[in-house]
């Protein structure tokens, strides 16, 4: 739907960090123009570019819903600057280099008048899965059915992007972005507001489409993360409640799994000898807040390919981890090239 008038109180405030991102923030930003409701403003927030980004944002300032905004380098803080001056009920993170599917948000908002949550999550796409719509919703005493799905799954249910997050929970709980949280921040706000929702629904739909763009640094394999996430890790121990025994095994669990992000990511994907490899995940599973999650972690109810991981991980089985991580390095190319550009 295109209307380039503003709407006077909008429904969502979508925000887009953006640094360097000439070459394909016009689409992101066409995708929110593009979407089926017109109760949104975009809020893009240009973060230190030394490209021509500010340049492609300002050509679409004659849409009057959307906002050009500067902020100091890094995403937390324009994603924190966007916040400051949403307007809108929920608050929606799209990356520069993603787009959101088009009607989004009114799936968002079709689960808003059915629930009236405060916390709103839907899908990634994936051209290999049949989504079947199904919400699912989440209150009271079962919210911790939720804490677990999430903490389990951090890169697809831990997130800032495919969520809805309520304005109003986020600004009456001070609730931002940390700058000096470099890697996992997504998690760390993600849980922070879970924490204050007092309802929170999903949809079995997919709601936002990443791009896989060559150039990206996510393959590059010259990323240090050994201990990138460590901040992020502490940080998450005192948000959850460590001392009930059920949440701290949820946070060891997720652990394992920055963990795998790392050896994926990181470790194995570097340019060096398989040997040099090795070496360096065995240093990294002896640092004290990833051996105590490996010794301690109870991973008898967790999805069986990640359970034969994690108990590899335990055994110091370092070929099995490696033939592991080169199985999940292929599957993850393999949904690259749906999606690459």
């Amino acid at each position: 739907m295109t209307d380039k008038g503003a709407t006077a109180t909008p429904k969502f405030s979508v925000i887009i960090p953006a640094y360097n991102a000439e070459k394909f923030i016009h689409i992101a930003i066409q995708s929110v123009q593009e979407q089926t409701i017109n109760e949104w403003e975009l809020i893009i927030v240009e973060n230190g570019s030394t490209d021509n980004t500010t340049a492609v944002c300002e050509k679409f300032l004659n849409d009057k819903r959307i906002k050009l905004l500067h902020s100091e380098k890094g995403v937390s803080s324009a994603r924190n600057k966007g916040i400051s001056v949403a307007t809108g009920t929920w608050i929606v993170f799209l990356d520069a280099d993603d787009q959101l599917l088009s009607d989004a948000l009114q799936k968002y908002m079709e689960i808003e008048k059915e629930c009236s949550p405060d916390l709103m999550i839907g899908e990634y796409e994936d051209k290999t899965v049949t989504y079947t719509g199904e919400k699912k919703f989440y209150q009271g005493n079962n919210l911790n059915d939720f804490l677990r799905i999430s903490l389990e799954n951090p890169t697809q249910k831990c997130n800032a992007t495919a969520v809805a997050f309520k304005n109003s929970v986020i600004q009456q709980q001070g609730i931002y972005f940390e700058n000096q949280i470099r890697y996992a921040e997504d998690s760390v706000f993600f849980l922070e507001v879970l924490k204050y929702s007092k309802k929170v629904a999903t949809i079995f739909a997919p709601v936002y489409r990443v791009i896989y763009y060559s150039h990206s640094a996510v393959r590059s394999g010259n990323r240090k993360l050994d201990t990138e996430y460590l901040p992020a890790i502490n940080k998450i121990c005192t948000i959850l409640d460590v001392s009930d025994p059920f949440i701290k095994n949820e946070w060891y669990i997720f652990i394992l799994n920055q963990l795998l992000v790392i050896f994926v990511n990181d470790i194995f994907a570097r340019k060096e000898s398989v040997s040099i490899q090795i070496k360096d995940a065995r240093k990294l599973i002896e640092i004290p807040e990833y051996k105590e999650a490996i010794v301690n972690a109870d991973i008898s109810k967790i999805q069986r390919m990640k359970k034969i991981v994690f108990r590899m991980m335990k055994m110091r089985f370092m070929p099995g981890i490696l033939l592991a991580v080169r199985i999940r390095q292929k599957q993850n190319k393999k949904k690259e090239n749906n999606f690459y550009v």
